[in-house]
C-alpha cells in the first residue's frame, strides 16, 4: 500500500518479493488529506480470490532476510493467526517485545489497548473479509487503520502475534501522516541485526500483565495490561505500591555516576533506563531468561535506550552519541533485577482497588510523566 510519492519506492518493495507476485496498491484520494485507512481498506480488497492468507505491507517497509521464507513457514506454523511483523521501539508492543525476548520466546501477543502495528500485516482470508465488511469502501474521515484493526479484531476476539525479533524495519524519512512528532520510528527489535535468527515455530510469550515503557526518557509501569484497560504509574509510584521502595537505589547510583552524566536531566534520564531494565528483569518469569548478554536481548536495550529518547531531541541526540555506554548501564541494571527477582521473587500484583484508582493507561500518549517532574 503506497502513496503517490512513496510509487517508485513501493514498486521496488514489490519487486524484491520474488514468486509472490506481489502488487502495489496507490492511495484512492491523496488529495482528500492523510488517511492511510483508504489505502489500506483498498490494499485489503486486493486479495487474491484463491488466497488463504493475505500480506499487506506499507511503502517504507524494509524486510528483513529471506523474507517472505519466514511468513511462509509462520503461515503453517499459526494459519490461524493475524501476525503483526514490526512494533515501534517506543510503543507498548515494543515493550512488550523486550518482555519475550527476555523468556526466550519467538512470539509474543499484541497488546490489548493499542493500536494494532499495521506496517507489515498477515491476515487470515476470514480477517480480510470481516474487515472489508466492516469499513465501507467509500472511507472517510481521518481514522488511522491501526486503530481500526485493532478495534475489529479485537471485537471478533483475535489474537494478534508479533515475532521476536521483527521481519521487517521503519525506514528513515519524513512520515506522510504526522507522525514525525514521536520522532524516529524504527524495530523494537530487527532480525537482521541479531545473529540469533527467528524461530516460526518457536513458544509464544505469556501476555505480559506488567508492561516497562520507556517514554520521553521517563518510565511508566503499564499494569494489567493483558486487558483491555490498562492503568499506568511511574516506576518511584509502583516500586511504593508494591512495598519495595528503595530497592536498587544504591546499585543504580553507583552505576550512573560511574557514567558521569553532564546534566541533572541527563543523570535523571540514567537512573531511568537503569530502572526500566531492572524491572523487566524483575518481571521475567523465574528461569526462563536468557543471559543479561545475549544477542537479543542486548538489541532489546539499545532499542530501549534509543526509542525511549526518540521524541526528545535534547535526550535523543546525547542517547545516540553515549549508546555503548547505555547499553551497558541497562546491562547492569538487568543484572540487579535479575539478582533481586532470584532473591525476593517478583512483585505481587497490586490489589484490584489500588489498581482502579491509577490513572488510564492511554494518558501516556496524551499526558506523558517528564523527567522534569521527577
Amino acid at each position: 500500500m503506497a502513496h503517490p510519492r512513496r510509487a517508485a519506492q513501493a514498486a521496488e518493495l514489490a519487486a524484491g518479493l520474488t514468486g509472490w507476485g506481489a502488487r502495489v496498491v496507490i492511495d484512492p484520494a491523496p488529495g482528500a488529506g492523510p488517511g492511510a485507512l483508504r489505502t489500506a481498506r483498498a490494499a485489503w480488497a486486493a486479495v487474491a480470490p484463491d488466497a488463504t492468507h493475505h500480506v499487506v505491507l506499507q511503502d517504507d517497509v524494509l524486510p528483513c532476510r529471506d523474507f517472505a521464507a519466514r511468513v511462509t513457514d509462520a503461515v503453517r506454523e499459526l494459519p490461524d493467526a493475524p501476525l503483526a511483523l514490526y512494533a515501534n521501539w517506543n510503543s507498548w508492543n515494543g515493550a512488550a517485545t523486550r518482555a519475550a525476548a527476555l523468556q526466550g520466546a519467538a512470539w509474543v501477543p499484541a497488546v490489548p489497548g493499542e493500536w494494532t502495528p499495521s506496517l507489515a500485516l498477515v491476515l487470515p482470508r476470514a480477517d480480510v473479509d470481516a474487515l472489508l465488511a466492516a469499513v465501507p469502501a467509500e472511507v472517510t474521515g481521518p481514522e488511522p487503520d491501526d486503530t481500526v484493526l485493532a478495534r475489529e479484531l479485537g471485537r471478533r476476539g483475535r489474537r494478534v502475534l508479533t515475532p521476536v525479533p521483527h521481519w521487517v524495519e521503519h525506514a528513515d524519512g519524513a512520515s506522510l501522516v504526522g507522525n514525525d512528532v514521536y520522532g524516529p520510528r524504527h524495530s523494537a527489535c530487527f532480525a537482521d541485526d541479531t545473529a540469533e535468527g527467528p524461530d516460526p515455530a518457536g513458544p509464544v510469550a505469556a501476555a505480559p500483565d506488567v508492561l516497562v515503557h520507556l517514554f520521553k526518557g521517563r518510565v511508566q509501569l503499564v499494569l494489567a495490561a493483558d486487558t483491555p484497560a490498562p492503568r499506568r504509574v511511574s516506576r518511584e509510584g509502583y516500586l511504593r505500591a508494591a512495598g519495595q521502595e528503595g530497592r536498587g537505589r544504591g546499585r543504580s547510583a553507583r552505576a550512573v555516576a560511574a557514567l558521569r552524566p553532564p546534566s541533572g536531566l541527563l543523570g535523571a534520564l540514567c537512573e531511568e533506563i537503569w530502572y526500566a531494565a531492572y524491572l523487566m528483569a524483575l518481571h521475567t518469569p523465574p528461569g526462563r531468561a536468557p543471559a543479561a548478554g545475549g544477542d537479543r536481548v542486548r538489541l532489546c536495550l539499545r532499542s530501549l535506550v534509543l526509542g525511549g529518547t526518540a521524541d526528545r531531541a535534547d535526550l535523543r541526540l546525547w542517547a545516540r552519541h553515549r549508546v555503548g555506554p547505555l547499553v551497558a548501564l541497562a546491562e547492569d541494571g538487568l543484572r540487579a533485577g535479575f539478582d533481586d527477582r532470584e532473591a525476593y521473587g517478583r512483585p505481587a500484583p497490586l490489589p484490584p482497588e489500588r489498581l482502579a484508582a491509577l490513572p488510564d493507561a492511554a494518558l501516556i500518549w496524551s499526558r506523558p510523566l517528564m523527567l522534569e517532574e521527577r
